[in-house]
């Protein structure tokens, strides 16, 4: 076979691709080398990259060959001429390399650079036996140095192509972009990641300052600039901030810089190079955490990363300075870093670390290592003093020619801040579970995300059956359009709605809802999810019922009881536009003689008698709604449109029904009303003067024999006079303090001990000799004189309880019974409050009770007078409460301290309704955080039930009637 030696020395003046196809078109020419493949050691020296290959004169694509079982592993293996010849498919089943399947030749030649080292392997194969050996040899020397060098070169080349693309992948994952600024010339370089960081598509884009300069956000341009040259300037400024910049689309991203200046000789800053590391994601994330800028700062200061690496053959340890900067230490110089790291390392995490460790470097086949550890408290202490997290996170980075690893790198970085807020999450996990108000969370298009389990119990339905579906799926069909659209407008608008929705349990039971909504935006102030926290107020709405009821209903007849009438009274009378064209009359019922039915029969026989008379009035009366039961035994009626004639005639009905016997538990009762009469206007122009003069024409009835109607007139008015002369004589007891204060105690219903007292005035008159309050109190409210003898009575009071405190019972406190009245205009006198301090009394030693004029009149103008009592310290105790005084709604409006239960209840206590009605009000009181006291307690009987009932308090004879001062403290000494 004749060669041309000549053409060989062509092949020094090619390179690269040129080279490898000019040898195997040579080789193919020269020796019919069927395939000629050129391959490049890889780093592992695990396989070949196939740099070329000429089958039969047409060449292939690059690819990569493994060195597992192929003849060329021999080659790198042993760096000589290989050969293989006739055996080669038997020797090397699996050589699947491309054609290799039909060759029957194979010889492998080394490739070599300048330094003797192994770079490539230059395959022959032959399809037919080949035995000129030595000339293939002899013409493949006259260019191996050449091709050796070459492929050296080009492995050198691919290396550096692969470290620049990991080094740029490396940057576009980490969103790590690098930059130089020569500063004497003013000029600026920016890695490729830069461009994409600042949203630049365009890379041909020069960098300068001023183009900087107005990408950075316009609140943080001056600080950072002003940072820039003030690091350019001295050492002692370190360029390593965070800021935001302003996109040219508008959009707000926020980026880390970090640079280091270097300079000459002299000091002068000559360049500066840096990274720019977007972190907007960080932020975004730790905004939902945190929203303020300077903690999100922070943390995101926490989690920089230290550098590490670990020659497992020479035991050193080499890190970075930042990687102790994060233990809060100096960087070893004697050089026992891992010593010395280790000794930082809680010693239980320690061990736990070093054997995981081990494991990982034993299993080989785990590709990444990453441990948690705590460090300890001498080493370095969180600021907010909670112990610290660090992660360590590497993987093995070299192997020897075993596989066996040598070399560990990686990084380690703070997590403390990432534990805590994790342990955070687990707490708002297990809040959010475990929470009994429901929560629904939807994403920005209303489609449920998440439920909790109180949600699940109420509703019925599980999480996995509401993914993806609207809220809507609950609704009950009861509300319509414009009600959601009214919700739809304040979520829009304001970003929240709260209110009562009616829903559908998953049974398709309708419940109600108190549900608060809000909507989630993000820093973009983009919607991204709803949240709803309701929970079923069924139990609600039953109480509100029952209360509403109470507060305006008679809870033993159901009629309205006395305050919804006199508001009715007074809207009639709003309403009425001419007085002498639009007459109504008021009929005033008070039974006969209902005291000794009660006597003879009982209170609970008493009380069917009421429910069998306020049946006749619902029957022989137009509007059931206009009928009242005044209180006890007293019933009050509104006919509209009436004029006093015609009203004569539907009381006489009335009068009439009653008066017809009845059977009431196998007893035949026979009982009779009387009937007073007022008509507007001639009667009264307003409903105080109607109430007050049918009132009067009632107990005139009584006077003429009962059971008969009565209108009032002018005949009337000699009641008057008797009450003036009243009024005269208490004017004068009172400017001439002929009064006296006694006190009745106040008893812990549980323990006996004396918890305070009730004053109570006392009048002896010259004419009449002692006079009950029940008569003095009215007249003194109706003439005006309420105001001085409630100043009067809390004078005394106050001085008297002085001297309970001086006598060392300074835990005693007083009750006074003040009438509504005595507040509503002061008159000259100071406020309550100025009167208790003046004798150097602590305000809440004092206890306002409120008279029976309270549960009607004036309710509007007092809750705001009783809000500034509590405001002081001052308790409101409403007194004579369950009798017409008073009722539920009074609780509602005024919210007192304290409700004092009437005798009247406490005396039929044995009774089964009213022991039911005195529990009623008892557990309501429990509820809304009242205290009670039972008046009138009289028999162990009666204080042994109110004891099951948990009663806060007793009051009555059974313990001590209304007693001088001297007598209190003689009681009092007695319980020490």
């Amino acid at each position: 076979m004749l060669m041309d030696y000549k053409k060989t020395n062509t092949f020094g003046q090619l390179s690269g691709k040129e080279l490898f196809e000019a040898v195997g078109k040579s080789l193919y020419g020269a020796f019919a080398v069927d395939n000629v493949i050129i391959g490049s050691v890889s780093d592992d020296s695990e396989g070949l990259e196939i740099l070329s290959t000429c089958y039969q004169g047409k060449f292939g694509e690059p690819s990569y060959l493994s060195l597992a079982e192929v003849p060329e592993a021999e080659v790198v293996k042993q760096g000589t001429l290989f050969i293989v010849s006739e055996t080669l498919k038997k020797q090397y089943p699996r050589y699947s390399h491309r054609h290799a399947g039909l060759a029957a030749t194979y010889i492998g030649i080394p490739l070599f650079a300048r330094n003797r080292q192994l770079v490539g392997v230059l395959s022959c194969l032959f399809q037919n036996p080949f035995n000129c050996v030595d000339a293939l040899q002899a013409y493949c020397d006259t260019f191996l140095t050449y091709l050796g060098q070459e492929v050296g070169y080009e492995t050198l080349l691919q290396r550096q192509v692969k470290l620049r693309w990991q080094l740029e992948e490396g940057q576009r994952v980490a969103k790590v972009g690098s930059w130089v600024w020569k500063l004497q010339e003013q000029h600026f370089e920016w890695s490729k990641e830069v461009y994409r960081i600042y949203d630049f598509k365009d890379e041909s884009v020069k960098p300068t300052l001023s183009l900087l300069s107005e990408l950075i956000h316009p609140e943080d341009r001056e600080w950072v600039l002003d940072t820039l040259h003030r690091s350019i300037e001295s050492d002692g400024v370190n360029y390593n901030l965070v800021h935001r910049v302003l996109l040219r689309d508008g959009s707000i991203r926020y980026l880390r810089k970090r640079a280091e200046v270097l300079r000459d000789s002299s000091g002068k800053a000559v360049e500066i190079r840096g990274t720019v590391h977007d972190v907007t994601d960080v932020y975004q994330i730790s905004a939902k955490l945190n929203k303020a800028s300077r903690q999100l700062t922070t943390t995101f200061n926490s989690v920089e990363e230290g550098i590490w690496e670990f020659d497992l053959e020479r035991k050193e340890f080499a890190t970075s300075a930042k990687f102790w900067h994060i233990l809060g230490r100096e960087k070893p110089i004697a050089g026992n870093d891992l010593d010395i790291w280790l000794s930082c390392i809680v010693e239980e995490d320690r061990k736990e670390g070093i054997d995981y460790f081990d494991r990982f470097i034993q299993q080989q086949h785990a590709s990444v290592f990453q441990f948690e550890f705590r460090v300890k408290p001498s080493s370095r202490i969180a600021l907010d003093g909670n112990e610290c997290w660090l992660t360590v996170k590497g993987s093995i980075v070299a192997r020897d020619e075993n596989g066996r690893p040598t070399k560990v790198a990686g990084i380690q970085r703070d997590i403390t801040h990432s534990v805590e807020a994790k342990r955070q999450l687990d707490r708002a996990q297990v809040v959010f579970d475990n929470t009994s108000e429901c929560i629904l969370i939807t994403d920005k298009d209303n489609k449920i995300i998440s439920v909790n389990r109180a949600f699940e119990e109420t509703t019925g339905y599980r999480e996995k059956e509401l993914l993806g579906l609207s809220p809507n799926v609950l609704s009950s069909g009861i509300h319509d359009d414009k009600y959601y659209q009214f919700l739809w407008h304040n979520l829009n608008h304001y970003g929240h709605w709260k209110g009562e929705v009616w829903n559908r349990r998953k049974n398709g039971e309708i419940y109600p809802e108190e549900i608060s909504i809000n909507v989630i935006r993000d820093d973009n102030e983009e919607i991204i999810n709803y949240v709803a926290v309701f929970r079923d107020i069924s139990h609600w709405k039953k109480a509100e019922e029952q209360l509403t009821f109470f507060a305006y209903k008679d809870p033993l007849t159901g009629l309205v009881n006395r305050r919804s009438f006199v508001k009715r009274v007074k809207q009639h009378i709003a309403s009425i536009d001419d007085k002498r064209g639009q007459a109504f009359s008021l009929l005033f019922i008070d039974m006969d003689d209902f005291k000794s039915l009660n006597d003879l029969y009982g209170h609970d026989f008493g009380d069917k008698v009421l429910v069998h008379i306020a049946s006749c009035l619902k029957r022989e009366l137009p509007v059931a709604d206009d009928i009242c039961r005044y209180g006890g035994d007293e019933f009050c009626v509104l006919l509209p449109e009436t004029t006093s004639g015609a009203a004569r005639v539907w009381g006489q009905r009335v009068v009439d029904s009653v008066a017809e016997a009845f059977v009431l538990d196998d007893i035949e009762v026979n009982t009779t009303v009387s009937i007073g009469i007022s008509t507007y206007p001639e009667s009264g122009e307003t409903h105080t003067e109607l109430l007050k003069n049918a009132d009067y024409a009632m107990y005139n009835m009584k006077g003429q024999g009962r059971n008969g109607v009565c209108q009032y007139d002018g005949a009337l008015q000699s009641d008057y006079i008797d009450k003036l002369k009243m009024r005269d004589r208490l004017k004068k007891a009172i400017s001439d303090e002929l009064l006296t204060v006694y006190y009745q105690p106040v008893v812990d219903a549980r323990t006996g001990k004396i918890s305070r007292f009730e004053a109570l005035v006392r009048w002896t008159d010259e004419v009449e000799g002692n006079i009950s309050p029940a008569e003095f109190i009215p007249v003194a409210e109706r003439y005006g004189l309420i105001r001085s003898l409630g100043d009067f009575v809390l004078h005394q009071v106050c001085h008297d309880l002085k001297q309970l405190h001086l006598a060392g019972f300074a835990d005693v406190s007083i009750s006074i019974n003040r009438s509504v009245k005595e507040f509503i205009s002061s008159n000259g006198l100071p406020p309550i409050w100025d009167t208790i301090e003046s004798y150097a009394l602590p305000l809440k030693s004092i206890i306002v009770e409120i008279t029976e004029s309270t549960a009607s009149s004036e309710s509007s103008d007092i809750q705001s007078l009783l809000a500034s009592f509590k405001q002081k310290g001052i308790e409101i105790a409403l007194d004579d409460f369950g009798t017409g005084y008073s009722s539920l709604s009074s609780v509602v409006e005024l919210r007192p301290n304290i409700i004092k239960i009437d005798r009247s209840f406490i005396e039929g206590i044995d009774k089964q309704d009213n022991r039911t009605l005195v529990s009623l009000i008892i557990d309501l009181s429990h509820k809304l955080g009242i205290q009670v006291v039972a008046e009138g307690v009289e028999t162990r009987k009666q204080l042994e039930i109110l004891r099951e009932m948990n009663c806060h308090f007793v009051q009555g004879f059974f313990y001590s009637p209304a007693v001088p001062l001297a007598s209190c403290i003689s009681i009092l000494e007695a319980q020490l």
